[in-house]
């Protein structure tokens, strides 16, 4: 009897492992040979279906800005606290002098008060609306009679600083826009199709024109078959074997190999859908900084 690639529940498998059966499956070709295969035609779509796929099993979602964003907003806070505890303890200064300087900072600032809590790109307009206040040639020279010059001029910095790091945010946002609008069902659907097709002909060369390379690579993938069909909570079907995917020391339905599905649970695998026909598509893993 010819051998023959057996099918499997693979739309019931995770997103990250239907990426790892491909690869396995893409590594076994390559050690087969593409021409022993007679995939030819096949392969190139297969490789670009499986690099698609990989890109969104877990999107990236964490900036590299964001720590120069947290560290240079830190600063403009601790800023901007020194610069109003300053002028209120002035406010009652028996120096007429510095009083009358902080009285008058006092009441241009309160405009800004408790802007260090508002949300990041709202403080830094906020803080440029503060500076130009403070820029102004009598809030100038009250901030000199208070000794907040340098304060100020490092705020402004500070600000500047922070513009500049949600500036490169913005470019890793642009950078990322392709794998953010994919969409990972199709993705899926797409790798599925094209190593449907490797099958058809691999398959297909087997019942008419067997080699000793088809016959192994047959072997090979349904021994990847067995497992990852575990994994999907199934079994295989078709073929001339009659091997059980869930013997014993290989886990039985329900148990990976790993005991861990890619959400971190201990559960390998997907709840098989109530109807299969439709597939099952799991929630991405997502990390947001």
């Amino acid at each position: 009897m010819s051998k023959e690639i057996k099918d499997f529940g693979i739309t019931h498998l995770t997103l990250g492992a239907t990426c790892n059966f491909h690869k396995k499956v893409k590594k076994e070709i390559d050690a087969s040979g593409v021409a022993a295969l007679h995939v030819e035609e096949e392969i190139t779509l297969y490789e670009a279906s499986i690099e698609n796929l990989r890109k969104v099993v877990n999107r990236q979602m964490a900036f590299a800005a964001t720590v120069s964003l947290a560290e240079t907003d830190e600063e403009r806070d601790y800023l901007i606290g020194v610069i109003n505890g300053v002028v209120n303890a002035h406010l009652r200064n028996p120096l007429k002098a510095k009083r009358e300087a902080a009285v008058k900072l006092s009441a241009d600032l309160a405009a800004y008060a408790g802007i260090a809590r508002h949300e990041y790109t709202k403080q830094s307009s906020e803080v440029e609306g503060m500076l130009a206040v403070l820029a102004r040639p009598e809030d100038a020279a009250a901030l000199t009679a208070l000794s907040l010059d340098e304060e100020v001029e490092a705020l402004r910095a500070a600000n500047e600083a922070f513009e500049a790091a949600y500036d490169i945010k913005i470019t890793e946002s642009t950078a990322r826009n392709p794998q953010r609008e994919a969409d990972s069902r199709e993705l899926r659907e797409a790798v599925n199709a094209a190593y449907q097709r490797i099958v058809k002909k691999v398959n297909a060369y087997a019942l008419i024109q067997p080699t000793d390379e088809i016959n192994d690579f047959i072997e090979r993938v349904n021994g990847i078959v067995a497992l990852y069909a575990n994994i999907a909570g199934g079994s295989a079907s078709g073929g001339d074997t009659t091997e059980d995917p869930t013997t014993p020391g290989e886990g039985g339905e329900g148990e990976g190999e790993d005991g861990k599905d890619d959400e971190g649970t201990d559960l390998p695998f997907e709840p098989t859908d109530p109807n299969p026909d439709e597939g099952g598509e799991e929630e991405e893993t997502l990390s947001v900084v």
